[in-house]
């Protein structure tokens, strides 16, 4: 139980920056009904997360899980247009890489006080990749969550993002 604990509170402490071509990278597990409400066209969310996907590279890595990537896909599979929902899972593939979640992630997640499964899961698997946030239009549900992982909407990872570039800027000027 300690590990567990200890490793939980890793996230608390800030969220780690990695270097890529000297760039600072914001390593984030996107919330899969993100996701699907921007692909299913709903809610007006299509235009935030068109512009995350479009900023991937390099400051951004993004991570879905593996089970929120089925979810994605059945969803995209049965689209009248099957040409249309190839197009856009390719895309996806391309921006997106794949957290497995293995039977020892779903024991914690089970653990855990949040009130929907798979946001327990997500919060687990950015502890065990070591990833820096959560990005989520359902901030809510990680409210009971015991450690303090950032959890951001896509406006805010949008400002994240815009500061850490104006301060790779100022350092090589």
């Amino acid at each position: 139980m300690y590990y567990y604990l200890s490793t939980l509170s890793g996230c608390f402490l800030g969220y780690i920056r990695r270097s890529v071509r000297g760039l600072k990278v914001i390593r984030i597990l996107v919330d899969a009904d993100l996701i699907l409400e921007a692909l299913m066209n709903r809610n007006g969310f299509v235009g935030d997360v068109s512009e995350l996907l479009d900023r991937v590279d390099p400051l951004i890595q993004m991570y879905i899980t593996d089970i929120g990537w089925q979810k994605i896909y059945a969803y995209a599979s049965r689209l009248r247009n099957t040409n249309i929902a190839e197009i856009v899972i390719n895309w996806l593939q391309e921006k997106i890489r794949i957290c497995s979640v293995e039977p020892a992630i779903i024991q914690q997640a089970r653990l855990l006080p949040l009130k929907d499964f798979e946001s327990a899961v997500e919060l687990v698997c950015v502890t065990y990749q070591e990833l820096d946030a959560i990005v989520t239009h359902n901030k809510e549900l990680f409210a009971d969550a015991p450690n303090k992982c950032w959890v951001w909407s896509v406006t805010e990872l949008r400002l994240r993002a815009n500061l850490e570039s104006q301060l790779q800027a100022t350092r090589f000027i």
